[in-house]
């Protein structure tokens, strides 16, 4: 469901509530939607039982003779409100000698908040559950919310002396701690306790405490969950003006959990909440407005309660208003300003957050591109388990964006994102197992990534996997699966599928050879622009298989192939132009045409381009880059290019003469099984040994 986003999950800790005043109830703005008890702290208490033991307890006693528990109460209360929170101590140590409940409860108050003791949840927790226990609606809540979340005083400094002292003297610091902290440190999380006792509360009518039931059926803590019951006290709750309880009914219309889903009645409830400041219930509504659902569109509206929780650092909030920022939507785009919100909410780990926000460092949307920040932000993103973030990682490590190029990271992170399910990812991996890059080659990995992200209708991946069948790489060879593959990834409109399976019938193989459907499927490709798709239409023109034969028709195709950058056209057109094949000998055109598949590291090319321009042929004669093409195909292993090569080093033609070098590519020549060179060698060995 559309809101089920703002639903804290469960186990999720609430947030915190207001302060409590000394009545019990809440001072300041309302609660939010899950209560928190009143402060978080740890230490240790008096000796004995909390608040009353030894000579301290005997005096309490003769200061209680003659008062009245709740006198003594109301005198505990005047004294704790000026402050002074020892009396306060006093008095209501002497009224809980007397078992009066109100008195536990504010002593637990005491040790909750480290007023006039040190504070210590534990010693809290105890006072609360004896008032608690005798009926005390206030207490009944503390006590619950404190099982709701439970305690640990792990970083208490109590604690750490209590780790220390253990490890010197066992038995003497248990026997210190038990004198010190009856208590513990700790208070155990009890599900069922929390709704026993939360709901023990509500039906004394605590507002908080009924929105606080309200949430733990709905969350089905320490019970199944139930609705109906969580709507029950939600409804009781709000009539009481509880802002949480009105986020609560917002979110189970909004999911139509336990009611019909009414979009429009959810709003009204959020907007309840909101307008009490509840930041949870602004993002529900400020994304009603933003999507139009339950509320007409409106995205000033939305920006509006965005901004507004945004204001109480909420980072879903943050991350909504940048991206209004960024969208524009109808209004003016703030890149900047969406960048400072983005970066509020990162910091604050969210990860939705992190990932536009390296995003926008990697587009420059704000400003330059910054990739170094772009990689930052994408790790911290990747190590949270975000998917995206972890595919968009391993693509800088594999292009060495704003990292160091390693393709062994590379792998890693696409391999996490590709378990899980990132297509992109999936084709990636396999990529890099079928090639070894980054890992150790593994062609049968490879075709199982290839299969998953098939299945989810990658064509990339269909027609991959397609090849692997056709060639039995990976996968038993299977000319049926790879047709059928390749089939998936021509109705998905790839032209690549297109191009190759037109071939396949073109050659009649895996297939009944078919002209008509391979024109087809070739044309379907070339119309789309795919360069490899037009040379082959050009071969089957030139080849007379499409009938009527149209004049220039192949020539046309492998042009347009040829400006489109594709390097066998490039170098076909060329060879035509030079040969006056199907067209007028022109080799000025031949040279041009050589050149640009040569820049763009066509060995051939390389090498023909050498052979024009050592003899002036369609271009200026030039020995020295004949030099320099011819080197570069000889570095391919062009057995021609290092024939010639050896030539130019002996003739000393484009490059000083050195017998020794031509000798080294008449050698390499030779390895290759060319006689000639092998023959050259001889005649070079032979004028090194007379000139000697």
């Amino acid at each position: 469901m559309i809101f089920a986003n703002v639903i804290p999950g469960r186990g999720r800790k609430p947030a915190s509530p207001e302060t409590m005043n000394t009545d019990g109830m809440q001072s300041g703005g309302a609660a939010p939607h899950f209560l928190r008890p009143v402060l978080l702290d740890s230490g240790p208490g008096p000796a004995g039982r909390p608040g009353m033991t030894g000579s301290r307890f005997r005096s309490t006693l003769g200061f209680f003779e003659g008062a009245h528990p709740e006198a003594v109460v109301d005198r505990g209360h005047d004294a704790y409100e000026r402050g002074d929170y020892s009396a306060a101590l006093k008095e209501w140590s002497a009224a809980a000698v007397a078992g009066d409940p109100e008195a536990f409860y504010r002593l637990g108050l005491l040790y909750a908040r480290g007023h006039g003791v040190v504070a210590n949840l534990a010693d809290a927790a105890g006072w609360y559950r004896r008032a608690a226990e005798l009926g005390h609606a206030m207490a009944q809540h503390q006590l619950s919310l404190l099982h709701l979340e439970g305690y640990r005083a792990q970083a208490s400094s109590f604690a750490r002396w209590y780790g220390s002292a253990a490890k010197r003297d066992p038995e003497a610091a248990d026997h210190n701690r038990t004198l010190l902290f009856p208590n513990g440190f700790d208070v155990p999380q009890d599900p069922a306790g929390a709704l026993h006792w939360s709901q023990a509360a509500a039906e004394q009518g605590i507002a908080d405490a009924q929105a606080n039931t309200g949430l733990i059926y709905a969350r089905g803590i320490g019970c199944e969950p139930d609705y109906r019951k969580a709507r029950h006290w939600y409804s009781l709750a709000a009539a009481q003006g509880s802002a949480a309880a009105e986020l609560g009914l917002g979110i189970l219309y909004a999911n139509g959990h336990g009611v019909e889903q009414d979009l429009p009645t959810a709003a009204s409830w959020y907007e309840r909440a909101a307008v009490k400041g509840i930041a949870a219930a602004q993002v529900a509504l400020g994304l009603m407005y933003l999507s139009g659902q339950g509320v007409d569109r409106d995205t000033d509206r939305a920006a509006e309660w965005f901004g507004k929780a945004a204001e109480q650092g909420n980072a879903r909030a943050q991350y909504n208003l940048a991206l209004i920022s960024l969208d524009g939507n109808g209004r003016p785009r703030n890149e900047h300003a969406a960048e400072t919100l983005l970066r509020h909410a990162a910091r604050q780990n969210f990860v939705p957050a992190i990932a536009r926000l390296a995003q926008l460092y990697e587009t420059g949307e704000a400003a330059l591109p910054n990739m170094i920040e772009a990689a930052k932000w994408y790790r911290v993103a990747a190590e949270t388990g975000n998917a995206e973030a972890q595919f968009s990682l391993g693509r800088l490590y594999a292009r060495g964006d704003g990292v160091p190029q390693e393709f062994g990271e590379a792998a890693k992170w696409f391999q996490k994102a590709a378990e899980q399910g990132i297509p992109a990812a999936q084709v990636n991996i396999a990529a890099f197992l079928l090639q070894g890059t980054g890992v150790a080659r593994n062609a049968e990995r490879a075709a199982e990534w290839y299969r998953q992200a098939a299945e989810q209708g990658v064509a990339t991946a269909q027609l991959r996997l397609g090849y692997l069948y056709l060639g039995g790489e990976g996968v038993p060879r299977d000319p049926e699966a790879g047709v059928a593959w390749l089939c998936r990834a021509v109705e998905a409109g790839d032209p690549e599928a297109q191009t190759a399976l037109g071939m396949l019938y073109a050659r009649g193989e895996s297939v009944d050879q078919d002209f008509a459907t391979a024109a087809s499927l070739v044309a379907q490709a070339a119309d789309s622009g795919y360069p490899p798709a037009l040379l082959q239409l050009g071969h089957l023109y030139a080849q007379g298989h499409l009938e009527p034969p149209e004049e220039g028709a192949a020539m046309h195709c492998y042009r347009i192939a040829a400006e489109a950058g594709n390097v066998e056209a490039q170098r076909l057109l060329a060879w035509n132009c030079l040969n006056g094949h199907l067209v007028p000998r022109d080799t000025a055109a031949a040279a041009l045409w050589f050149r640009k598949a040569a820049e763009q590291g066509d060995r051939y090319a390389q090498y023909n381009l050498a052979v024009m321009l050592l003899k002036g042929q369609g271009t200026a004669q030039d020995a020295e880059e004949a030099f320099h093409w011819c080197c570069l195909a000889a570095e391919q292993g062009l057995v021609e290019a290092q024939l010639q090569l050896g030539d130019l080093y002996s003739a000393g033609l484009g490059v000083a003469a050195d017998v020794a070098l031509a000798d080294a590519w008449y050698e390499k020549a030779a390895e290759q099984g060319d006689a000639a060179a092998a023959q050259l060698r001889r005649s070079n060995e032979t004028r090194a040994a007379g000139a000697e």
